[in-house]
């Protein structure tokens, strides 16, 4: 994975090169609860706040490329299923992604107001806040959209919403196809969704 990271970044740097549009862009936002199945057992990863940062190059057409990073602390409460029973109440935790988004704004309208969508590949980060040694880093991808609002050459404001997911994995499963069939083994999978409201800062180098 710190391959992957180490890639991005340069990837970002070589896009950048070519960017007539250099932005830094300091973000807050809110992400809403969601649950996590895992056959005898759910989790759910609450709401809360959230915070980051990313730098972002774009070309006079629009296209652009977005390195991301955002963090949130969270509970993580863990129930039997079924019947809901309270099985961990204290599980403290911080989710963080880093990801390069790849973006395309609509420049030819008004240029105060620049509507944009991006999607993007990355990693998901899962941290517990008791246990240092208890963390676990996986693939992650988002879907984004929002409006820019261009108060000036050198400051900016966007909003948005965005859609982040990742996979983990959960134990082992057992299929047979019918009596007198062999069992297969075969790795279980839960998949985490996190959508979240954002808004922020933007601060521009250069201009499209």
């Amino acid at each position: 994975m710190k391959k992957a990271i180490i890639t991005s970044v340069v990837l970002f740097m070589a896009v950048a090169g070519f960017s007539q549009h250099l932005s830094i862009n300091a973000f807050g936002g809110y992400t809403f609860r969601d649950r996590i199945n895992f056959g005898n057992a759910y989790t759910y990863i609450n709401a809360g706040g959230i915070f980051g940062g990313s730098l972002e190059g774009v070309n006079a057409q629009g296209t652009g490329l977005e390195l991301l990073y955002q963090y949130q602390s969270t509970d993580l409460p863990t129930y039997s299923q079924p019947g809901g029973v309270l099985l961990a109440s204290n599980s403290n935790s911080v989710v963080s992604y880093l990801l390069l988004n790849f973006e395309q704004y609509y420049i030819n309208g008004n240029p105060k107001i620049q509507p944009y969508g991006g999607i993007g590949l990355g990693a998901a980060f899962y941290k517990g806040k008791s246990d240092n040694t208890s963390s676990e880093t996986k693939f992650a991808w988002d879907i984004k959209a929002g409006v820019k609002f261009v108060a000036s050459k050198s400051v900016g404001i966007k909003i948005g919403a965005q859609l982040l997911g990742s996979s983990q994995a959960t134990g082992t499963a057992f299929y047979s196809p019918g009596f007198g069939y062999p069992v297969y083994p075969y790795t279980t999978y839960a998949t985490i969704l996190q959508f979240s409201f954002t808004g922020g800062l933007v601060f521009d180098f250069g201009g499209h």
